[in-house]
């Protein structure tokens, strides 16, 4: 059986689909009166009309100015929409990426990586920007109810250690919720993580297991997801990096992937 262990450093926890490649979206940008708004340190153009205001956090370094003394960000349709397009641009130059670099590795995972490695600092901190904005609409729709906004994190890792570290930079930099980590002990004996080869582990916000994980983990209800749980896996592909899914209530879907694992790491970090 499966027993759940709580990673000290981390304290985080997932669920997540598994690790394919479909995106779409459908959105149309407004006429709008541009100023300027601040997200962690980011300049985004923001818009007057068709804002949805974000309460800030204590962890939220900056806001913009409101005629109340409440800290909000506003987060606005355009914003989202250009987030949502700069990911799938990503996604689609990646999958282009793969086809001329000969399509290396089970399902052109290698060559995925290669694009990964190829990204300059000014595509990283462009990606980092679009992903903040999601995240922090989810945020705000899941403050409102629990049951929306969902983020969803799949770490393809060709060790423990790395999908971990990477796990712990994206769920602290975007300031996601931390839970339980399962899958890294047999019966309550943890396992050398040298023993564990490549990994996937799956990260979750909010949801549920299905009835085969719940019955593949041994622990019955007790298995259910609770915000920020982590589900690690061993995994034979050949993808390195990040897959993202976020649940927004437009009902567009929103999944994106392979990401770069370190992509919210400090160089030295990694």
């Amino acid at each position: 059986m499966i027993s759940a262990a709580i990673l000290s450093s981390l304290q985080t926890a997932v669920c997540f689909t598994s690790p394919h490649h479909v995106t779409t979206a459908t959105t149309t940008p407004n006429n709008h009166h541009h100023h300027q708004v601040v997200i962690n340190g980011v300049v985004f153009p923001s818009v007057v009309k068709k804002t949805t205001q974000l309460q800030s956090s204590s962890t939220t370094q900056s806001s913009t100015e409101t005629t109340t003394n409440t800290a909000t960000i506003s987060i606005t349709n355009d914003q989202i929409f250009d987030a949502t397009q700069t990911l799938l641009n990503y996604d689609q130059s990646q999958q282009s990426f793969i086809q001329t670099d000969g399509s290396q590795g089970m399902g052109g995972g290698l060559s995925a990586l290669h694009y990964i490695q190829s990204l300059d600092s000014n595509k990283r901190l462009e990606l980092q920007s679009s992903i903040q904005i999601l995240i922090h609409v989810a945020h705000s729709e899941r403050d409102i109810n629990s049951a929306k906004g969902r983020i969803m994190l799949g770490f393809c890792s060709s060790n423990a250690p790395e999908a971990l570290a990477g796990l712990k930079s994206w769920v602290t930099n975007l300031d996601l919720p931390r839970g339980m980590l399962h899958g890294m002990d047999v019966d309550g004996v943890p396992i050398p993580v040298e023993e564990l080869g490549s990994v996937y582990v799956k990260y979750s916000t909010g949801g549920a297991m299905t009835f085969s994980d719940m019955r593949k983990s041994g622990k019955g209800f007790d298995a259910l997801w609770r915000p920020g749980d982590a589900l690690l896996e061993t995994y034979d592909g050949d993808f390195r990096g990040v897959y993202l899914n976020v649940e927004l209530s437009d009902g567009v879907f929103r999944q994106f992937g392979v990401l770069p694992t370190d992509l919210f790491m400090e160089e030295e970090e990694w």
